[in-house]
Parts: C-alpha cells; structure tokens; sequence
C-alpha cells in the first residue's frame, strides 16, 4: 500500500503497490481498503460527490445534528475546543485504533458550516452541486438542500441550515435581532436572541465580539432550524432551539480601491 502519505494529505484512494501484501500495524488506511467488486456499479451521483471530494482538504460525509445543551457544547467558530467532541468526531489526524471514516462524521455544527464554506469557495459550481450529505434521522440528500438560503427555505419543514446576509437591529441588552436581506413570500424574516438566551449561554462572547465590529456591512448568519410564521402573521421568523447551532461572520464595508 502507498505509505507515504497520510489519509488526509492525500487526494487519491487507498491502494495496494502489491495487493498480496496487507497492512503494517497501525496503518491509518487499515480498514478503508475498497470492497471486493461484486459487480455492481456505484451510481452516478455518488461517484460525483466522491470526486468532488477529493479535491477538497476536509470534508464530511455524515452530520448528527440532534440539540444538544445551551451550556455544554462547544464555543462557536472553534469545533476542536470540546475535547469530547473533539474525540467522537476525530477532526485532526486518525488516532490509533479508529477508523479514518470517522472523520468524516461529525456533530459539530461548526465544522459542518465551515466545510460548506469552503466547499463553496474551492469547487466550480458543479462539484458544489454534487456533494452529497447523510443527515442522522433522515438519510442521504444534496448538500445545497440541507443548505437552503432564507429565501428558498420552506417554512416548517425539518430542520435545515438557513443561511443568508442580515442586518443587526440596534441592541438595548445582552440579546440580539436581525431582519434578514432576504424575503419569504413577500414577508420579511427576522431571528431574535433574547437576553436570557445570551445570558445563560455559556459562550456568548463569541457572538458579542461578532457583532461589536462596527465595521461589519452586514452580517452572514447561519442557523440550524425551521421558519414559523410569527404571531403577528406579518412576518416569518428562524427559530433557533440551540444557540451551539447558530454562527454568525461579520461581512466587512468593501474597501475604495486605490486610485492610480
């Protein structure tokens, strides 16, 4: 087998040089070689996503997004900081004794949002397109339709990762309100955070020194949730169960170019 290279600064599949040798011990690839060819032929949208894929430094395959506590997950924008997380999802390296699958599994809402960033950013449209992604509880779909941006997103449907550009109403207290750029059938979508959300929220530095960047355009918000008509019945808003499944990214004023 090719030894050279750990799994994940390789793009190409596990292979054997002589395939009547076997594994050394502790060869991160033992127990990722190809199944035996039974005949059949992977269908054609899997064998896209794979190759999509490849050309990317991480991916995931699998995601967990069932709620977890408001206290006990972990700090938003850095998925290794929970050590227990951490450890289920085997993020960084292959430690010994598990299998490099489990990598690419993860509950980590985190990790899960910067993979389809970077996807979004590294792929041409149509790998984008082609990634694939098996939710727990619900089983495989596209990637773009767990993905879905507030103004394609279908209200009270399972819970997805709605995402889109939003403004930041002023704040009086701890909590926070944002009226998205995006509209729902001609109504206008809002997500709000109250003061008592923020304050038994163990991590809510992290969206405070966000949203203190004065210097922020607007904001890009996504949240792991559905779209419920609000009481008033005049307008649509993302309700959020758990504040580990929201992240927010400050979008910076563009900068004049420099004149000649």
């Amino acid at each position: 087998m090719n030894y050279a290279s750990l799994p994940e600064d390789t793009y190409r599949a596990a292979h054997f040089r002589d395939p009547h040798v076997g594994h050394v011990d502790g060869c991160p690839w033992q127990g990722e070689e190809p199944a035996a060819d039974d005949g059949s032929q992977a269908d054609a949208a899997s064998v896209k996503d794979r190759e999509a894929k490849r050309k990317l430094h991480d991916f995931i395959n699998e995601f967990d997004g069932r709620s977890k506590s408001k206290v006990d997950g972990g700090v938003p924008g850095t998925p290794d900081s929970d050590p227990e997380a951490r450890q289920r999802d085997g993020q960084r390296g292959v430690a010994k004794g598990n299998s490099f699958s489990d990598r690419n599994r993860t509950s980590s809402f985190e990790r899960l949002v910067e993979y389809y960033r970077n996807a979004h950013k590294d792929l041409n449209t149509k790998e984008f397109f082609a990634l694939r992604l098996k939710v727990t509880g619900e089983g495989d779909m596209p990637l773009v339709s767990f993905f879905p941006q507030v103004a394609k997103a279908v209200p009270d449907s399972p819970n997805r990762v709605i995402h889109g550009g939003a403004r930041l109403e002023p704040r009086k207290d701890n909590g926070f309100m944002f009226w998205f750029m995006d509209r729902i059938d001609g109504k206008g979508v809002y997500l709000r955070v109250t003061n008592k959300e923020m304050e038994e929220y163990r991590f809510r530095g992290f969206f405070n020194d966000t949203l203190a960047q004065e210097d922020a355009d607007y904001f890009r918000v996504f949240g792991l949730g559905r779209v419920v008509l609000a009481e008033s019945k005049k307008s649509y808003r993302l309700e959020v169960g758990d504040l580990n499944q929201l992240t927010l990214f400050a979008v910076k004023k563009k900068q004049p170019a420099p004149s000649a």
